[in-house]
């Protein structure tokens, strides 16, 4: 999925207040909110018990969500489950812009792959994003590991492990490439888990602040 730049839209106060207060009444992390949005966005429709399993969120909790965010208008349901409205849409790509998040995404790692599934988050260069602290939060967030990847002056680089990854793996730098339009700076963020959701919140978890949903509103 590709998120690309837009006219400026509204800040959301209103519905990121909405947000903040459920979290803080159910102890959900933002980026749990922003992987829910993702998952209706790219699934529905989709029902309240698939939610809860892929996300691993109780399902009284989900339920609330789900009458929550439809009352917002964030979300729309239908006979066959939950879809995304075009407020919840726009206020998606808000958040992973803000975040500098430029793609978020399945992606095979082939004979380097720690587990089962793998999630890539597409990063862009921010000041003092360390990379053990990426690792940290990609593991923090319940994925079983994680690989850095930055793209330096041309090249793929794996902080202290490869100063130059087609060197090494000419085919997986080359899919890396092609599957991500890459600009100097930007950094790869693969988290891996047993369940293709949970790979993808960890990575969105590694880039996302908790309070972001905060700052996003100054």
């Amino acid at each position: 999925m590709v998120y690309h730049g837009r006219p400026k839209m509204p800040d959301y106060q209103s519905e990121l207040h909405h947000i903040d207060r459920f979290m803080r009444k159910h102890k959900i992390r933002f980026s749990k909110i922003v992987t829910l949005f993702l998952l209706i966005k790219e699934k529905g429709p989709i029902g309240r018990y698939i939610i809860s399993k892929e996300l691993e969120i109780p399902e009284g909790i989900t339920r609330g969500a789900v009458s929550d965010f439809t009352k917002m208008g964030i979300i729309h349901t239908i006979k066959k489950g939950c879809i995304i409205s075009d407020l919840g849409t726009n206020l998606l790509s808000e958040i992973l812009e803000k975040s500098e998040i430029k793609k978020i995404k399945d992606f095979h790692f082939g004979f380097l792959a720690l587990d089962r599934y793998c999630a890539a988050a597409q990063v862009s260069q921010r000041k003092n994003l360390s990379v053990s602290v990426l690792r940290d939060k990609v593991v923090k967030a319940g994925a079983s590991g994680s690989i850095i990847i930055s793209y330096e002056r041309g090249k793929l680089v794996v902080p202290k492990v490869y100063e130059d990854l087609s060197a090494l793996f000419p085919p997986l730098s080359e899919k890396l490439k092609k599957e991500f339009s890459l600009a100097s700076g930007d950094i790869l963020v693969f988290a891996f888990a047993s369940k293709a959701w949970k790979a993808k919140e960890a990575a969105i978890s590694a880039v996302i602040d908790d309070d972001a949903h905060l700052t996003m509103t100054l």
